[in-house]
């Protein structure tokens, strides 16, 4: 992709458009204020905007409107009750206590009711202070709150007009991420490149890819409109989305050793071939998703793939001809050919409206990827202990605001004092290191775009030029604050320094001085408490996420060995079991990814934890190895060996869910029939059909080696923690 296209890329993305709304939502009112003289009421109406923008995440329309308006209703009941109490310092702050503590627990229901904890304790942050006193606290509650309710109507009514282009943008940027895991995945056939790291990069990036599938499947699967729509552009979103959930899957199924394909074939034409071709894919796919988000249909394919393909296939002849027999050069060339024809069909997608791909229809399964959420009060209720993280998390940043509070009241520059709560609210996360790079960043972004805003006030003293850079850099700031954090802070700390300059009476120099300060105490504040107060490790929900991982694995990889032993599979049961052990694994390599972050004392078992997910990673290729064999094949035969090395990986997968931790395995499916015919090894008569019987074979012992190198893993977690455990008994007792 060049840079035009890069360019246009971004210019038609979700953030930007997003940057693009939440700033003329909160700029017009300003605008229109000053016409007849009300400034400050203009100001007190963006603040209600800036406040419903934190809940209105990309997701289902239902529950983007539903968030939206009781983010409305409750704006308003916490801003009036706050500026009622502001002259009440000590009940004020038991009040801020309670509030913070049950908008925290909000989060047990989901990120989106965490984004409205978020707006609750932001609304009673922000109202607590007077500069507005001109105001009744019934009439600021009641200008914030029509700012609220301006935004959910200017957002909804954009989403109304325009109901399929939050899908498309987004279905757009994974597939970029999904050409950038090709891409790296492409480098594992560079003989002189590092392995190890092209296998983190792979894993950093298959979180990114989960979290991006998860939110196209809400905007896709829960959008009634969408799913019953029959136009090409609604009917072309499902199907090219399940195209691209196949295309990932093909990219992640591995049937064979890639550093012994290296060490074979590093040096050969045909491996140069295959890293070309996976380069080509990856452009290829950038390409469409850049047509997707800018709603323009893509010219034809940029490389002739059907001539690429030739290319690797008589490569692959010459190897054959050469008296090697490299059969797994064959299978990655099938790989890839079925990807080209996957592509192809995305193409057709756009041009041929009556086009149907030969597959089962997406939308035949669709209630069973509808996401369900439990607002019960029950779940809620069972986190009301410290072994919650969220209960922990809830009187962690409870008792930080209590004391932000009092810090309030002690240092000289309290003018905007509600800065250093509002730093608190924003960086303090349930884990410590999420709460580390959120502060570092914050800092970071405070210094660099105060600074810059200064300048900008002491270069340029014409209010118009100073208007206009302001609002590029509102635009700016709302575009990267969810996805660059940094970057966000920088510009917001920059437009909010010249947005001062406006209306306010104090000198630029001492609100820049006062807002580093606020920020490098309250970040202070919130990173020294993640190590004292009720702190939150990753060792401790380790277990209970390598145990999820473990059971998708069992789960997905029974059905593949049921469909081996032709047994019945049901289409919407395997996508389930693939979202599930995607899912799975996209967790646990973020726990490894928070789990390095922490202090060095606290990361017990990084090590293991750093060959359990580059483990679980291999298990899950060479499941979709398999899946790949019975796609081409429908059916195979077994062997004798085949069904021994199918029982023993089973049986073993139990045994190591129940290392970490009691669980009721026998929830878990354990009947395959094997009948006479498929352990019958003379039946095999065709070379091919001897190569995929060899081939199978090959996979179940490495899917087996994997089963039991996750049992020295857990074998070596087990005693640690009961090392751990008889250490803590001994400092208890010491003490006692």
């Amino acid at each position: 992709m060049n840079i035009k296209n890069q360019i246009e890329n971004f210019i038609y993305g979700e953030a930007l458009a997003d940057g693009l709304k939440t700033s003329l939502a909160i700029i017009i009112p300003p605008l229109v204020a000053v016409i007849f003289g009300e400034l400050y009421i203009g100001v007190t109406i963006s603040l209600g905007a800036v406040l419903a923008h934190m809940t209105d995440t990309p997701g289902p329309f239902k529950e983007r409107r539903n968030f939206l308006w009781l983010s409305v209703i409750l704006i308003f009941f916490i801003s009036y009750f706050t500026k009622l109490i502001n002259d009440l310092p000590i009940f004020l702050g038991i009040s801020l206590v309670v509030i913070v503590f049950f908008s925290n627990i909000l989060a047990v229901w989901g990120q989106r009711a965490s984004a409205l904890g978020m707006v609750v304790m932001m609304s009673m942050v922000m109202n607590m202070s007077n500069l507005k006193a001109e105001f009744s606290s019934f009439e600021v509650a009641f200008y914030i709150t029509v700012g609220a309710a301006w935004y959910s109507i200017f957002s909804l009514s954009i989403s109304t007009f325009r109901p399929y282009r939050l899908a498309q943008q987004n279905l757009a940027d994974t597939m970029i991420h999904i050409s950038e895991y090709i891409r790296i995945k492409a480098s594992m056939f560079d003989k002189d490149s590092n392995y190890d790291e092209i296998i983190k990069k792979l894993i950093d990036e298959h979180v990114v890819i989960n979290e991006k599938q998860n939110i196209v499947r809400e905007l896709v699967f829960t959008n009634k409109r969408l799913v019953k729509d029959q136009t090409p552009i609604g009917r072309s979103i499902v199907f090219i989305f399940s195209d691209l959930v196949d295309i990932f899957e093909n990219v992640t199924a591995t049937q064979y050793d890639h550093q012994r394909i290296r060490k074979d074939y590093g040096d050969t034409k045909a491996i140069r071939k295959i890293y070309n071709m996976m380069n080509k894919i990856a452009h290829e796919l950038k390409m469409i998703a850049y047509h997707i988000n800018s709603d323009k249909k893509p010219k034809k394919p940029t490389f002739d793939f059907e001539v690429e393909l030739k290319k690797i296939d008589d490569a692959i002849k010459e190897l054959y001809a050469e008296g090697k027999k490299p059969l797994v050069l064959t299978k990655i060339f099938i790989n890839l050919k079925q990807i080209v024809y996957k592509i192809e069909f995305i193409h057709k997608f756009f041009y041929d409206d009556s086009f149907t791909e030969k597959k089962k229809n997406p939308l035949d399964h669709v209630k069973q990827f509808e996401p369900t959420v439990n607002y019960s009060w029950r779940r809620m209720k069972d986190h009301f202990n410290l072994k919650s993280s969220f209960f922990r998390h809830a009187l962690r940043s409870s008792i930080v605001m209590l004391l932000a509070y009092g810090v309030t009241f002690i240092i000289p520059m309290t003018y905007h004092s509600y800065w250093i709560l509002m730093t608190v609210v924003v960086i303090l996360k349930p884990g410590f290191s999420v709460t580390k790079n959120r502060n570092y960043q914050r800092l970071k972004g405070t210094i660099s775009g105060g600074l810059v805003g200064l300048l900008i006030l002491l270069v340029i003293p014409q209010h118009s030029i100073r208007f206009v850079i302001m609002l590029v850099f509102m635009l700016l700031a709302y575009t990267f604050i969810r996805q660059k954090y940094a970057v966000g802070t920088f510009f917001l700390t920059a437009y909010i320094l010249i947005a001062f300059s406006f209306y306010s009476l104090k000198d630029s120099i001492y609100i820049i001085q006062e807002r580093f300060i606020d920020t490098l105490v309250g970040g202070f504040m919130a990173f020294i408490s993640c190590y004292i107060i009720f702190p939150t490790w990753e060792k401790n929900s380790m277990n209970e996420y390598i145990q999820k991982a473990l059971i998708a694995d069992y789960e997905f990889i029974f059905l593949i060995f049921k469909k081996l032993a032709d047994n019945e599979v049901s289409t919407t049961d395997y996508k389930i079991a693939r979202k599930d052990i995607f899912i799975a694994m996209a967790n646990i390599n973020s726990v490894f990814q928070r789990i390095i972050s922490e202090p060095k004392d606290k990361q017990h078992h990084a090590k293991e934890l750093n060959k359990f997910t580059i483990f679980n990673q291999s298990f899950v290729s060479y499941s979709f190895g398999l899946v790949k064999i019975l796609k081409k094949n429908n059916s195979v035969i077994l062997t004798s060996e085949h069904i021994r090395l199918i029982k023993k990986t089973l049986q073993l997968l139990l045994q190591n869910i129940r290392l970490y931790g009691p669980y009721e395995t026998e929830n878990l499916l354990k009947t395959i029939d094997f009948t006479e015919t498929t352990v019958i090894f003379s039946a095999i008569e065709t070379e091919e059909l001897q190569n995929d019987s060899e081939l199978i074979e090959d996979l179940l012992e490495y899917l087996y080696e994997i089963t039991t190198d996750f049992t020295k893993v857990g074998n070596v977690f087990v005693k640690q923690e009961i090392v751990i455990q008889k250490e803590e008994e001994k400092e208890q007792e010491a003490v006692a």
